[in-house]
């Protein structure tokens, strides 16, 4: 089981925890950075948590 991340949901205003995300990582000019991703449960919409360099 995938440990629990917490995310902000700048629509609802508030934070939400989730075990369902997914891992990215993303090529930006200063590096890889490692991202969690979620689809908030209180707006729907899709956010996004730097977890640190990859």
């Amino acid at each position: 089981m995938a440990e629990k991340i917490r995310f902000f949901d700048l629509k609802a205003k508030k934070f939400f925890e989730t075990d369902k995300y997914e891992i990215i990582i993303k090529e930006t000019k200063r590096g890889k950075i490692k991202m969690a991703k979620a689809v908030s449960p209180l707006t729907g919409k899709t956010y996004y948590k730097i977890l640190g360099k990859a």
